[in-house]
């Protein structure tokens, strides 16, 4: 059976994405349509669904293959559209099927089905995954791609304790940083559940615009996203707000569960950015080891890339996705590409690992 919508959709899950909820409000504030190339093709049966989308382009994915396409390009080929499976516009790790996960492997296969029945398609591509998911697709025939993320382990008691863990000075460096962000003239709030109304929500919308801007990239996510969300997440949304005379200037919206927090957006008004420049560090990794501690979550997955996470204490950590290509000889030659990337991958997580700041590294 194929979903083309997740309305009224719900299902159980520990993963604070992975309900139907998130889903339901991507589509329900369109960016996630045929017109945003992100068609939405959905394989469920009567226990789970597997998300999927046909895409048109490959942004909003984090796992990246611009140079496959450019490779087909080369060889007069469209490398578009192409079928993938994964959260979009959200890179951390999720389960693929959303309700009873013992339904993946026959799920993925009447996705396959459906990828090789289309003459258009050029390939399958989950992100993303976990070990268990990689040993089915493997035997399906996917490659196994590594990339790579920063993650925190909490193992403490309280930050002191995480403080004391670390080397003498990467130690006095985060008590330097918060020490500054202390002085500040500002009042930083954790904003949950009622506080996360219309004006607060278009305000949070607005200073994600900021960092679209400073990085010249794309706005994935509209203002009816942020306007919608604590309305269908609102449990599993928390911010950190950080106000100047009561005015929000800067932000950090973070997804949490008992397993894992999420962090995702972030945000400051560029007129204040140089004033409190150490404001980043604060709000999207300290407060966010802070909430981790207070509640007892035992990971905190701060986003993508950002080298600057090993000197606070976040592992370089292996990230998996599945890829099958449908003509052979172009994924011959992706194959190759693969292995040499994961090749890649293992050494710079080896050379990233002698710079973490922990005593137990030396």
């Amino acid at each position: 059976m194929i979903l083309s919508s997740f309305k009224g959709q719900r299902y159980q899950s520990v993963h604070p994405l992975c309900g139907g909820e998130f889903h339901e409000l991507l589509e329900t504030c369109q960016t996630v349509t045929p017109g945003t190339g992100w068609q939405p093709v959905h394989v469920a049966n009567s226990q789970g669904v597997l998300p999927g989308y046909l895409k048109q382009h490959s942004y909003g994915e984090y796992i990246f293959d611009w140079a496959w396409a450019n490779f087909y390009h080369q060889h007069g080929m469209s490398y578009y559209p192409k079928l993938i499976h994964a959260l979009p516009f959200t890179p951390i790790n999720a389960p693929k099927v959303l309700g009873d996960q013992s339904q993946f492997e026959a799920l993925a296969q009447e996705s396959r089905g459906i990828y090789l029945a289309h003459p258009q398609i050029s390939g399958e591509h989950y992100l993303f995954t976990s070990q268990e998911e990689n040993e089915i697709l493997k035997k399906m025939g996917f490659e196994v791609m590594h990339t790579l993320q920063f993650h925190w382990t909490n193992k403490y008691k309280n930050f002191n304790e995480f403080l004391e863990s670390l080397t003498a000075n990467r130690r006095k460096m985060i008590q330097k940083e918060r020490k500054k962000v202390a002085q500040y003239d500002l009042q930083i709030r954790l904003l949950t559940g009622k506080d996360l109304n219309e004006e607060i929500m278009q305000e949070i919308f607005n200073l994600y615009l900021t960092t679209i801007e400073k990085k010249n990239s794309q706005a994935y996510l509209n203002q009816d996203f942020f306007t919608m969300l604590p309305n269908f997440l609102s449990t599993n949304t928390c911010i950190l707000g950080a106000f100047e005379n009561n005015q929000l200037v800067a932000m950090s919206l973070f997804f949490k569960s008992s397993r894992a927090l999420y962090g995702r957006y972030w945000g400051i008004r560029p007129e204040v950015e140089e004033k409190y420049r150490l404001l980043h560090f604060e709000l999207c990794y300290y407060r966010g080891m802070e909430i981790c501690l207070n509640e007892n979550i035992p990971l905190f997955e701060a986003g993508a890339q950002g080298e600057q996470k090993l000197w606070r204490g976040f592992d370089p950590v292996t990230i998996t996705s599945a890829h099958h290509i449908k003509i052979r000889e172009m994924f011959s030659a992706i194959k190759h590409y693969i292995s040499e990337q994961n090749q890649r991958n293992e050494e710079l997580i080896q050379s990233y690992k002698t710079l973490l700041p922990y005593k137990s590294q030396l």
